[in-house]
């Protein structure tokens, strides 16, 4: 059950998020074709972290695709900061 997602954002982008905001969730950016798949609220501020500190419980609550952390550090890259977004669902779209 994915509660976090990593993006590559510029930090003016990233700080118009804000804790409790409710978002629209896509299965990819919507520009190149995405499908809402879920409505969220964010559960803190959006804020930055580099790769080499992502743990395997980190790894889990990106939705477990990469298996560990570490495996989720070499497919991503370890020398690098991206915006952590923290949220809860809310609802699904009908």
């Amino acid at each position: 059950k994915k509660t976090v997602t990593r993006r590559d954002w510029n930090d003016k982008y990233a700080q118009t998020f804000h804790k409790g905001d409710i978002c629209l969730a896509y299965d990819k950016n919507p520009r190149c074709g995405g499908k809402k798949i879920a409505i969220v609220r964010l559960a803190t501020n959006p804020y930055k972290q580099w790769l080499h500190c992502v743990t395997d419980e980190d790894e889990i609550k990106e939705g477990a695709l990469w298996g560990s952390g570490k495996a989720y550090q070499e497919a991503m890259g370890i020398d690098r900061q991206l915006w952590v977004i923290e949220f809860e669902l809310v609802n699904y779209p009908a």
